[in-house]
């Protein structure tokens, strides 16, 4: 969903939230009673660098990942002695199908520069690869940022006053 905030009904939250969060969250746990009684498992989650920051028409989105991150963070420690693992998966710009769809259905508002962006996606096997990685560690990772996008993200966000965050993603 693309668009200021100020023009995106309640609805359209919620079918944002339905698809972002409420999804992972049911699939979890109708699953998580089977888990338990094992004392091992993984959940991995897929977010987005769009869960650590947001920028102007991207709010909507932004939100219900921000939600996911949340959760995951919160499950993760209260399952740290269950023996099962929660990962976030945090892609950046990924070549997909997804991006197109977004910029058919809003073609006066690009989702993103692709001149900029082309430089720093990569293809969903790289997507795929932490996914693997998640699932098969012996000491799976927290987060696994995918791109250099979502990695630079991580670090500026940590260094950057929020006011110099705010001039970098709003171009």
């Amino acid at each position: 969903m693309y668009g200021p905030l100020s023009t995106i009904s309640r609805a359209q939250m919620e079918q944002q939230f339905s698809a972002n969060f409420f999804g992972a969250h049911q699939l979890t746990m109708r699953l998580l009673p089977a888990m338990l009684p094992h004392g091992e498992g993984r959940i991995v989650m897929t977010s987005s660098v769009m869960g650590l920051i947001s920028t102007p028409g991207r709010g909507a989105y932004a939100a219900s990942k921000y939600a996911l991150e949340a959760w995951s963070d919160a499950l993760r420690m209260e399952l740290r002695h269950s023996g099962i693992k929660v990962s976030l998966i945090e892609p950046g710009p990924i070549r997909t199908r997804f991006t197109d769809n977004v910029n058919q259905t809003q073609s006066d508002k690009p989702v993103e520069n692709p001149g900029i962006a082309a430089r720093f996606t990569l293809g969903p096997e790289a997507v795929v690869d932490k996914i693997r990685h998640a699932f098969i560690s012996e000491k799976p990772k927290m987060r696994y940022p995918v791109t250099l996008v979502t990695w630079a993200v991580m670090v500026l966000k940590r260094l950057l006053p929020g006011r110099v965050m705010d001039k970098i993603l709003q171009g």
